[in-house]
């Protein structure tokens, strides 16, 4: 009985430093992410931003969730993902911004003027990023590079989403309000 008792005990202190390594080892990996969850219905439009998720890891991905995306550029659809890589300046200094209808295009710019405006002159920087739209989930995702962002430590983003409505007027919609930047989310 007492070699029982004993394999019992090693048995669960096995599994109990099994439990540990795992934690320890997830955890670098958890802190890469980050989500944030905005008001449904801000806006009647497609485009209304439902969650933002910040992975900083190997690349910085961002991974939006919007309403109900539809591929026809009658919808005007847009968006805008800034950037802050740099706890020293005034705002962000990247935008990736983008149509969000079958066939639109999109470029990631610095930006200008305290980092909330995209250069009008500058040409999209010449690195690896890309952005994918998933009809189907409502999502669109964006991968870019370390190397285009001068490879940040912690980056925070500002979502900004919007439409045109069938009457003409035009739409926005920002994850947690205009300019708002997402804490910072630390590289894993």
């Amino acid at each position: 009985m007492p070699s029982t008792t004993r394999t019992g005990r090693a048995i669960v202190a096995a599994a109990g430093l099994a439990l540990a390594a795992t934690t320890i080892v997830a955890s670098p990996a958890t802190a890469a992410t980050r989500t944030f969850d905005d008001a449904a219905g801000d806006v009647a439009h497609g485009v209304d931003v439902r969650s933002v998720k910040v992975v900083n890891d190997k690349n910085v991905r961002v991974v939006v969730r919007h309403d109900d995306l539809v591929r026809s550029f009658r919808s005007g659809a847009s968006m805008t993902v800034y950037l802050d890589t740099d706890r020293s300046g005034p705002g962000p200094e990247y935008g990736l911004a983008g149509a969000l209808f079958e066939g639109g295009d999109y470029g990631l710019l610095p930006t200008v003027g305290g980092g909330w405006k995209l250069s009008r002159r500058a040409l999209p920087l010449e690195c690896s990023y890309v952005s994918r739209i998933d009809y189907a989930a409502d999502v669109t995702r964006i991968r870019i590079s370390r190397g285009c962002l001068e490879r940040p430590g912690e980056v925070r983003v500002a979502v900004r989403a919007g439409g045109e409505q069938p009457d003409g007027d035009i739409v926005r919609d920002w994850l947690d309000g205009r300019r708002v930047l997402t804490p910072w989310v630390p590289r894993g």
